[in-house]
């Protein structure tokens, strides 16, 4: 039986992003040392517990010594260690001699075709408490966080100052010191309702801290808290809503949570919801109340950390601040509402959208432009056109209201709620609202056909600006949210079947940037966005359960995002058939020897005059009844049949390569024939690149 494992690092108040790395990294890099020293343990039996003031790792059934390593050493080949008879030759003796052991307790092993003798032996187990120390001095320094802090130890970073260690193997301290903290048993509780508690052993640990008002267990606070919430929302028949996920804050905000109720002045109700849940949440993490008719209560809730016997002060003092943030806003929507959006939008030149390619008055213009190609290409007619072309002129109107300035994250919803105040139809102001839909990964998609043109111009624009400006993502480095955009333009395409041409669309959006000096050319900013956008319906499709090969090989055959989605399934489909076979053969053993063709004769066609073999007129003739055959299946998106129709051909590929030499000494039959073979392998890349695909 092995002993349980306890190490709490005690600190200043981490932030909540500090304690989502750490859960995130902590287990892995954990169950990593143990191994280094080659302890083993159940990774089922790692721990990590996190809270405001403290990272905790505790595991359970740790062995009491290290596991025996095999340890080898190698020694002469095995024809240098023996002579023909068997026997040891001085080589093999000598050896053994050096690592004091015969020559017959060598063992022969090989390696990548050749034996050699070795020297196994078994590594000493080292008592776990011996190795203990160092490993807890590498957890420690090694801990990674985005941000760390320096506080007068230079040589450590850590998300925040330590200050207490407390470290146990069993009931015995693991004795270890880092940034002048030395481990011991005794940790710190709540800051204003607890004091100092002895940890005895690593299973009273959780109940040790609760004693000192410290609810350890990250998991455990979260089900108290949204326990709490639904409790007490329910007693006034409502509902806790977190529109902005501030649950993932708050639970590393506290560490003794206690929910309370406050409220604000009903007749701020007037005022639009998302503009008062902003203000609840944005800043004070509180969580709004609904009814069952989504409307929005005065009342709302919050978590508290301090001391309940409190609760009525701390109360008031939430209530006060959120009392004036809301009275701010009330003054500048009530300003807004005056100025209007169409006075706004004609204040768009004086906001910068970027230095190098001008200002929103500027985007607004283009992004009219960009609505108008999409709807030609979509053939969006009437109502759905106005209300788009509409929603495409006011888009950035409430950039420049005073409510966006205060709360950027409401960009688009202000401008929806002025449009339906002012009377503007209800497309037009939906459209305003879903122009930046997704807003995160797996986000809300838009509903209506306005919103999600719109919303496909908006992102267009955007990584076709950045890609101009020389400015596209590198690496991890991604500051537009340009991979966002071009998955966003994706998924909105296949939600509401929008088939339009991507390079076309780029193209275009490049057009109104050709008279900037100094932007990168028209050309490859159009093949890197295009590569770039592209690489978004790979993992679009990958995680829909489509092979990355098959991506890959209907991927150069069409820029229309439904159609490769098509064209992939049909494929994948293909492959597991008995016909992919013929279809492999058709395609492989003409670009074999195509490969060959002189560049120069790339665009010649093929000339039947110069067919010398039955086989290679049969050839042709089959190739050009399917050509016409396959193209009518492409364009009617019928992918699988085109695919079957090009199988056809193989008897009439198999009777021209059994019957027919291609490499011909007369140079203009052997290129007519390499021309011919070229035709047949475009035939078939017409709808996949075969090329692409792994076997």
């Amino acid at each position: 039986m092995g002993r349980d494992f306890l190490l709490e690092i005690g600190t200043e108040e981490l932030p909540s992003s500090a304690c989502h790395v750490v859960l995130e990294q902590l287990p892995r890099r954990v169950l990593s040392l143990f191994e280094a020293d080659d302890i083993v343990v159940d990774p089922g039996n790692i721990r990590v517990l996190v809270s405001p003031r403290r990272i905790a790792i505790m595991v359970a059934d740790v062995p009491e010594a290290q596991t025996p390593r095999e340890v080898v050493q190698r020694g002469p080949a095995v024809e240098a260690a023996f002579d023909a008879s068997g026997e040891p030759t001085p080589a093999a003796i000598g050896f053994a001699k050096a690592k004091g052991v015969t020559p017959t307790e060598l063992v022969v092993r090989s390696v990548e075709g050749r034996s050699f003798v070795y020297y196994v032996s078994m590594s000493e187990a080292r008592p776990t408490a011996e190795l203990l120390p160092g490993l807890c001095l590498k957890l420690v320094r090694d801990m990674y966080f985005p941000k760390n802090m320096r506080w007068g130890f230079r040589d450590l970073r850590f998300s925040r100052p330590m200050r207490w260690l407390v470290a146990l193997y069993g009931a015995e301290v693991v004795p270890f010191a880092i940034a002048g903290v030395e481990s011991g048993r005794m940790s710190r509780g709540h800051r204003w309702l607890g004091g100092p508690v002895e940890i005895t052993e690593p299973g009273s640990y959780v109940e040790a801290l609760r004693s000192v008002f410290v609810m350890v267990d990250h998991v455990e606070r979260r089900a108290y808290i949204q326990r709490s919430l639904d409790e007490l929302a329910g007693s006034r028949r409502l509902r806790a809503v977190d529109p902005q996920g501030k649950m993932d804050e708050v639970v590393f905000l506290v560490e003794w949570p206690t929910v309370l109720e406050g409220s604000f002045g009903e007749q701020h109700l007037r005022l639009p919801a998302e503009v008062l849940i902003m203000a609840m949440q944005s800043h004070q993490r509180y969580f709004p109340l609904v009814d069952d008719e989504e409307a929005l209560s005065h009342v709302f809730l919050y978590v508290m950390n301090g001391d309940p016997a409190h609760a009525a002060s701390i109360t008031a003092g939430n209530e006060r601040v959120l009392e004036g943030r809301i009275e701010d806003a009330e003054f500048s929507f009530d300003k807004d509402v005056a100025t209007g959006l169409e006075q706004m939008a004609r204040s768009l030149d004086r906001v910068v959208f970027h230095e190098k390619i001008g200002t929103m008055h500027d985007k607004t213009e283009r992004l009219v432009f960009l609505a108008h190609h999409l709807a030609d290409a979509l053939g969006l007619e009437g109502d759905v056109r106005l209300h788009l072309l509409e929603a495409a002129r006011l888009a950035k109107a409430d950039q420049v209201s005073i409510m966006v300035r205060e709360f950027a994250d409401l960009e688009g919803t202000m401008g929806a709620t002025y449009a339906l105040m002012e009377g503007f139809h209800g497309e037009v102001a939906q459209a305003l609202k879903e122009q930046f839909l997704p807003d995160a990964a797996e986000g809300e998609l838009p509903e209506s056909i306005p919103g999600a043109v719109l919303a496909t111009v908006e992102k267009a624009d955007n990584i076709v600006a950045a890609f101009a400006c020389g400015e596209p993502p590198s690496g991890s480095k991604d500051p537009y949210g340009l991979r966002r955009a071009a998955m966003g333009m994706v998924t909105i395409a296949h939600r509401h079947e929008l088939r339009y041409d991507v390079r076309g669309l780029i193209e275009t959006a490049h057009q109104r940037l050709e008279h900037i000096p100094g932007l990168v050319p028209a050309g490859e900013v159009t093949e890197a966005a295009v590569t770039f956008i592209k690489e978004r319906v790979i993992k679009w499709l990958t995680d829909a359960g489509v092979s990355r090969d098959t991506v890959e090989a209907v991927l150069p055959t069409s820029d229309v995002f439904l159609d490769i989605a098509e064209r992939a399934r049909a494929l994948q489909e293909f492959r597991v058939s008995e016909a992919f076979e013929d279809l492999v053969t058709v395609y492989t053993r003409p670009t074999n020897l195509a490969k060959k063709l002189p560049p120069e004769h790339a665009g010649i066609s093929v000339d039947p005059d110069l067919f010398a073999d039955e086989a290679e007129a049969a050839l042709w003739q089959a190739a050009q009844a399917v050509t016409g055959k396959v193209g009518g299946l492409v364009e009617s998106g019928q992918y699988g049949e085109a695919l079957s129709a090009l199988t056809s051909l193989r008897p009439a590929v198999d009777a021209y390569f059994d019957g027919v030499l291609v490499m011909a000494e007369d140079e203009a039959v052997r290129n007519n024939r390499l021309r011919q073979l070229a035709a047949l392998r475009n035939l078939v890349r017409v709808v996949a690149d075969l090329d692409r695909l792994q076997a």
